[in-house]
């Protein structure tokens, strides 16, 4: 269960997502005000509310934390170099700075008994380099916006 706490944090950053599109630096989703992060040849935005983290996990390049109540973490962005997305999860074909680009989404069982929303992109980046992004963030309301547009910005060298 969610408490109120993580969801006012959700809102500031949902509400930061409602920026208009309009001079965007990165991919055509990310709204004007939001943080750049690179990691390796990608580049990925975030509402200002995420913190940039040394990455976490064996090869991971960049990582961006929400935190909740306490400090919680609540949702995460990590790019990874090659990667896979998770099997059994139909792939959603999109383009990412012109090159083939796949996307999946589930919600995951965290281990408190919530519910993570989760989406996973891979494409190529200049070089033929595989590269994943993955998204995570709780399943309530406004997230799936927020997370769309966190997709949406996601550019590659």
């Amino acid at each position: 269960m969610w408490t109120k706490g993580i969801n006012c944090l959700l809102a500031l950053g949902v509400a930061g997502a409602v920026g208009g599109l309009a001079g965007c630096s990165v991919g055509a989703g990310a709204p004007e005000g939001w943080k750049v992060m690179r990691g390796g040849s990608v580049v990925v935005a975030h509402p200002k509310v995420w913190e940039e983290l040394h990455p976490t996990g064996v090869g991971a390049q960049a990582s961006a934390v929400l935190r909740g109540e306490g400090g919680r973490p609540v949702g995460e962005i990590t790019v990874w170099p090659g990667g896979a997305t998770r099997p059994g999860v139909r792939p959603r074909a999109m383009t990412i700075g012109g090159r083939p680009a796949a996307q999946v989404g589930y919600v995951e069982r965290t281990a408190d008994g919530g519910r993570n929303r989760v989406a996973e992109v891979t494409t190529t980046d200049s070089r033929g380099r595989p590269v994943l992004v993955r998204v995570i963030g709780p399943d309530v309301d406004g997230w799936p916006t927020e997370l769309r547009k966190i997709v949406n910005s996601i550019d590659v060298d």
